[in-house]
């Protein structure tokens, strides 16, 4: 079967392996569990496809059984530069991302810590190959309107804290013992 005559569906991100996909082809024949490295797109003539290795289209496997799978509305169909494993730089457009989580039993496991957190973020490259890259490879372009500034070579450092509004305890109480709609806080004495 050519991977050129292969069209994404739907996912089926699954636990320490590739993204996978549930795929139709041009034939009518249906395929489940299709490595994102066999996808193409149809828009690009065969002779133009690239073929970067399956390490370079997704950075990580999939980490839990457990995905939402959205589309962030200010990437919607927003053009992108991913950074691949050489540093070169590929032009993409985005589809959608795949958000892992731990699913029901959410208490425990990596996807569940902050520094630990990954969603991939689906694009088609310019040549053909589909891509699921982590945010910290991927730059988004929109055309100068609020994107103004060249990203020379950043030092940001992962959100591994947990944050909580709640965790300070209960030092705020109402000021009203009765039950209001909009009530005010004071400190608990």
């Amino acid at each position: 079967m050519s991977s050129c005559l292969l069209r994404c569906f739907s996912t089926r991100p699954y636990h320490s392996v590739v993204g996978l996909f549930s795929v139709m082809t041009e034939y009518g024949s249906q395929h489940a569990r299709v490595p994102v490295h066999y996808l193409r797109s149809l828009e690009v003539e065969p002779e133009n496809y690239t073929a970067h290795p399956l390490d370079w289209i997704q950075l990580w496997d999939s980490i839990s059984y457990y995905a939402s799978v959205n589309i962030i509305d200010y990437c919607k169909n927003r053009s992108a530069m991913i950074w691949l494993k050489d540093h070169s730089q590929h032009k993409a457009k985005y589809m959608f991302t795949i958000d892992w989580c731990l699913g029901p039993q959410y208490t425990s496991g990596y996807g569940e810590y902050a520094a630990g957190h990954k969603c991939g973020h689906v694009l088609v490259g310019e040549g053909g190959q589909y891509f699921i890259q982590p945010n910290n490879r991927v730059l988004w372009m929109d055309g100068g309107s609020w994107i103004t500034k060249p990203l020379d070579k950043p030092d940001w450092k992962i959100f591994s804290q947990e944050f909580s509004c709640e965790s300070t305890g209960s030092r705020w109480v109402s000021e009203s013992d009765e039950e209001l709609y909009f009530y005010t806080f004071k400190e608990k004495e």
